[in-house]
């Protein structure tokens, strides 16, 4: 890199570049973005902070975290289709990071923020919890 400075996005980009099967990678260019952002790899490819969690999710479909980050994307009631077809909403991607990780605590606690006083949900372990 001869001196060349690098920022962030930088270095997540060039470690895209170097391997497209990074699924950290994806996640954490997503990161660095804003709801709305964008950024463009190497390769010429434009992605949204939602296209790079999705793809960080297509490489890797047990990495909690991007299931996370990518339904904090989303508001109630609104859903995203993953790379496989799979449609899923704030809930569920809440849920899934769950069932991958049970000790994110951050995933609970986003879950939590989606219910309404009262309202229950069942984890997929079959596990209720409420509000």
């Amino acid at each position: 890199l001869n001196g060349q400075q690098m920022s962030q996005q930088d270095l997540y980009i060039k470690s895209i570049d170097i391997d497209p099967n990074n699924s950290d990678a994806y996640n954490n260019l997503g990161n660095t973005l804003t709801i709305g952002g964008s950024v463009k790899l190497l390769n010429g490819q434009q992605m949204s902070k939602q296209q790079l969690y999705l793809k960080s999710i297509d490489i890797d479909l047990n990495c909690s975290t991007s299931y996370n980050n990518l339904g904090a994307t989303l508001t109630r009631g609104e859903k995203v289709q993953l790379l496989n077809g799979q449609q899923m909403s704030q809930q569920q991607l809440y849920l899934k990071s769950i069932d991958i990780d049970l000790n994110c605590s951050t995933s609970y606690n986003n879950l939590g923020a989606t219910l309404t006083r009262g309202e229950k949900v069942q984890l997929l372990n079959g596990q209720q919890m409420s509000n």
